[in-house]
């Protein structure tokens, strides 16, 4: 029989050869003989950790040093566990009891800064990591925490020449260079952070991570979409389970309306959804085929690294007004702004408070200044971490948080997540349940959530009156140009469609090439964002591919808001999208006196538009069917009179209808707020309608 020694070493050698389960026998074995041997307690509970069994590493790495008080690496370790489980308080005292033990260790030292980074302590964080480098200037960890804590600082030309120092001690550390590109990206040198990444990517060309990063710098900052398709693509083949990159690639694609492969894509996403590949995006996924289940199913696996996060529950304050904050990064010159600049104007300040926590740019616009106008305090939080941003919330002691971003570009679910007002809801920015428990109530309609579709959201569902959708009367139309001056024939229908170019398929454009084959001398009018966007050439291809002249594609390019809802003072018709419909992109064409024809969709985001035209008087353009639709708009171009009638409605009882009642929907807006927050009082939480819905 083996000595204690002999299993020992035995299980020192097995876990240095990565056996861990061997190496966790062989502890347990031990154990079973002295349940108090404090170096087997240890050791099996870092194996445990190291196998991502927290709980049991937890418990006897705690046993370890409650029996063996003096041992730093075990306090050490259990401080990592501590931190893996999200106690970040008790980690940062453990990190400290170690290191108070054995102050000459770098390496827990280094786990302390990282414990107050952390936490928000970016001032104690930097006086560990430089106590490391002066010791020992060759120390790349060391310089890597350093650039960690003071990139939220703001010190970033601090942080990149302490990111390269790391990089140059270790070279082949991918987090390093990506960090490091990321830093150059962010003080503007998107071609040295390029050249960063290829770089590594040289050195480290199975790293996915960097080349997902490469990938995102050639979508978003070097304007090279081509190539960041192909990036994507080479990220999926050395990862098929990558689904930050399947997400990118099929919004992209999307985006350039390049629906090459399109059908084996989608299966691919959706097959991933089914499976709970982690990190699918919801928002990509809203534009393919699906359903309300699997868009949840998405939703669900997107948050599940959320769960857990949630602080101390809050309270309502028993005061006369209520404190309501807005959650955005889209206060700026943004379609959110254009849409709900009125709702913060014209809130009731004898019974609410309403306080911006934006995340977003300062682009000075006019639309800027108005939304920084209409709020009793406007809190700018672009430079502070989620708990940072959640920490100031409760401070605030908000009592009703709405989220108006949800899961799409630059949103904030972990800040939700971290429960920082005792009523959360999301409201206008994503159309689609959150799942995951981060908000308490979604913002919806008749149309968009009717009753039978409420087991469908995690969110208890607030029924409006009307359109959920608020929009602001006060938006002004400038005078249209000449057609000619546009680019578009002196005569003929003109159908519009100035959605973004990722809510395009081939479904819907075959339903619009046939609208245009039996309409002669139509065109089509489509948004691109400059001269040689690829999705011209794209579109125009599809279109010369099903018959139609290429030449019967009109182009315009993004303007100012006036300029852009002049535009449809000359398009007769607006050709709605599906699965994904136009939303704030439809209520402008309604805005600009331009009707607007849909097909009802199964999810939010594709009956939208029919909320829209029932609430501005309309539902007749609310088709059933693809074949309706194609129907419909056909007899609408050949029928002068009706066209004449619907934009004659709009002008008249359309501007004074429920879609555009600014006041009537902040008022409804209003008495959910308070509903919500009677509920939360007698600890309910439950779908409801306001008045009039």
């Amino acid at each position: 029989m083996a000595t204690v020694t002999e299993l020992a070493a035995r299980a020192a050698a097995l876990h240095r050869d990565g056996k861990l389960a061997d190496a966790i026998a062989t502890y347990d074995a031990i154990l079973k003989d002295d349940p108090r041997d404090a170096q087997a307690l240890h050791y099996s509970g870092v194996a445990h950790y190291q196998s991502g069994n927290l709980k049991e590493a937890f418990e006897r790495l705690r046993a370890s040093v409650n029996l063996d008080a003096d041992k730093p690496d075990a306090w050490s370790n259990l401080g990592l566990v501590l931190q893996a489980i999200g106690h970040k308080r008790a980690a940062v005292e453990t990190f400290e009891r170690a290191s108070r033990i054995d102050p000459s260790s770098d390496d827990i030292l280094a786990n302390l800064g990282a414990a107050y980074a952390a936490e928000g302590r970016h001032a104690d964080a930097e006086t560990a990591a430089r106590r490391i480098v002066a010791r020992d200037s060759t120390n790349a960890k060391a310089w890597f925490l350093l650039a960690i804590v003071l990139q939220p600082q703001g010190r970033m030309l601090e942080a990149l020449d302490a990111v390269a120092r790391a990089v140059k001690l270790a070279p082949n550390e991918e987090g390093y260079a990506g960090l490091k590109a990321q830093l150059e990206n962010g003080i503007g040198a998107p071609e040295r952070s390029r050249e960063t990444l290829n770089n590594a990517l040289a050195r480290m060309p199975m790293s996915t991570a960097l080349r997902f990063e490469l990938a995102s710098l050639q979508e978003y900052k070097l304007g090279r979409p081509a190539e960041a398709v192909d990036t994507y693509e080479q990220v999926l083949r050395l990862d098929a389970s990558h689904g930050a990159a399947l997400s990118q690639l099929a919004f992209l694609r999307g985006r350039l309306a390049d629906w090459r492969g399109r059908d084996a894509l989608v299966r691919r996403y959706d097959a991933a959804v089914a499976g709970g590949i982690a990190t699918l995006s919801p928002f990509a996924f809203l534009s393919l085929s699906s359903s309300r289940e699997k868009q949840r199913r998405c939703a669900r696996t997107w948050t599940a690294p959320l769960q857990g996060l949630a602080q101390a529950p809050r309270r309502i304050r028993h005061l006369s007004r209520l404190r309501v904050g807005y959650l955005s990064s889209d206060f700026h010159n943004h379609a959110t702004s254009f849409l709900a600049a009125g709702l913060f104007e014209q809130h009731d300040r004898s019974r609410f408070e309403v306080i911006a926590y934006s995340a977003g740019p300062d682009d000075r616009s006019p639309m800027r200044q108005r939304v920084v106008r209409a709020f009793d305090r406007f809190v700018d939080i672009r430079n502070l971490d989620p708990q940072a941003v959640a920490d100031t919330i409760h401070r605030d002691r908000v009592d009703v948080l709405v989220d108006l971003k949800g899961h799409t570009q630059d949103g904030m679910p972990i800040v939700l997540a971290l429960r920082p007002a005792a009523v959360q809801v999301h409201y206008l920015g994503y159309p689609g349940t959150l799942e995951g428990g981060i908000v308490d109530y979604l913002i919806g309609d008749g149309v968009v959530t009717p009753p039978e579709h409420h087991g469908d959201y995690s969110e208890a569902i607030v029924t409006l009156p009307g359109s959920y959708q608020v929009n602001d009367r006060n938006r002004p139309i400038a005078e249209a140009p000449s057609r000619e001056a546009l680019g578009l024939p002196s005569q003929g229908i003109v159908f519009a469609s100035f959605n973004q170019a990722y809510k395009i398929n081939p479904e819907v454009f075959d339903a619009w090439m046939a609208i245009l084959s039996a309409v002669p001398r139509s065109v089509l009018w489509l948004l691109s964002h400059q001269a040689d966007d690829p999705v011209e050439a794209n579109l125009r291809r599809e279109a010369q591919a099903r018959g139609v002249a290429p030449e019967r594609l009109v182009f315009a390019r993004h303007r100012p808001n006036p300029d852009y809802l002049a535009l449809y003072r000359h398009a007769d018709l607006f050709l709605d999208t599906w699965p994904y419909n136009a939303h704030t992109t439809a209520s402008d064409a309604l805005w600009g006196g331009c009707p607007v024809l849909t097909v009802l969709g199964s999810t939010f985001a594709g009956r939208v538009a029919a909320s829209l035209l029932h609430a501005v008087g309309l539902p007749e353009l609310v088709t059933p069917s693809i074949a309706d639709y194609i129907a419909r708009a056909i007899a609408l171009a050949r029928d002068d009179a009706e066209r004449a009638r619907l934009r004659a409605h709009l002008a008249g009882p359309g501007r004074e209808s429920a879609l555009f009642d600014t006041a009537r929907t902040t008022r409804a807006l209003e008495a959910a707020y308070l509903t919500m927050v009677a509920q939360h009082r007698s600890g309910v939480r439950e779908a409801f309608s306001v008045g009039g819905a």
